[in-house]
């Protein structure tokens, strides 16, 4: 008899254990939703108000910028190779530590600074899938590819640019992707942005590619310039705000497998 109080004791100390950490889950969705919709209307409001600086402050109050959950890439576009080819080629990319500056700088140069540079770098990454799949069993051209599609901007971004105009934009606002040079000009819209354009390696895409018995993995860091838009200022194509948006990913390419996250950087409030 005592111990079938004590089980049923047990039961229910068990079961409002669940219950307790089931409204705690629940609160926590709860708040990260709320705080979404709390910063949609801050933004609605002060954008109508032309209030630049409490958008700023708006946007800064909310941690949940800091860690966006995004989904793997998908493994096939209708994007062709030799267009991704393309943009990677100008990307300043950092693979393994080693320094591979953009074809257009190579060419202004008129020389190989560094091996594959030439190239942006697209010798140095077929190179690099062909020897990890040499001990593995994943074939190199959809190692390759998988690459392309990670280290291209017009595909990396779109599920950045998505989550981003899901949380900011609005009858009044819009977000869009920048150009690196439109993300460095010194108009009053952005001269406060993030970071400019230097010579250190700040901005490069960062790659480290390894076999893990067998398995192809990698870490992965790139960053990509959005700016939010009064709508009204689209056609004069000047950003009210830029942004910063660093993608960090660790992925086993073999199994197909990946964590990917959006980090949100503002500009300072003064």
């Amino acid at each position: 008899m005592a111990t079938a109080s004590m089980t049923m004791a047990s039961h229910s100390v068990d079961q409002n254990t669940s219950i307790m950490t089931g409204s705690v889950t629940d609160h926590h969705i709860e708040s990260r939703e709320e705080s979404i919709e709390k910063l949609k209307s801050n933004l609605v409001r002060y954008a109508r108000s032309n209030d630049r600086r409490m958008i700023l402050r708006s946007l800064k109050e909310h941690n949940f910028l800091n860690y966006i959950p995004l989904d793997a890439p998908i493994d096939h576009i209708d994007i062709p190779i030799s267009e991704l080819e393309k943009e990677v080629s100008e990307e300043k990319i950092v693979l393994n530590d080693v320094v591979l500056n953009p074809r257009h700088s190579a060419d202004l140069k008129d020389v190989i600074v560094n091996a594959g540079t030439n190239n942006g770098g697209i010798i140095m990454l077929k190179a690099i899938s062909k020897v990890l799949c040499d001990k593995s069993s994943m074939n190199e051209e959809d190692l390759y590819e998988r690459l392309l599609v990670r280290l291209a901007k017009s595909s990396a971004s779109a599920d950045a640019y998505f989550q981003l105009n899901a949380l900011m934009g609005s009858t009044d606002l819009i977000v869009q992707q920048l150009s690196p040079e439109h993300a460095v000009k010194g108009t009053s819209a952005n001269k406060d942005s993030i970071s400019s354009t230097t010579n250190n390696n700040e901005d490069a895409i960062n790659l480290n590619m390894y076999n893990s018995q067998g398995q192809i993995h990698i870490i992965l860091d790139i960053a990509f310039d959005f700016g939010l838009f009064r709508k009204s200022d689209i056609a004069l194509n000047r950003p009210w705000i830029v942004m910063k948006g660093k993608v960090h990913e660790r992925a086993n390419l073999s199994a197909n497998e990946s964590f990917r996250s959006l980090n949100v950087k503002t500009p300072s409030l003064y």
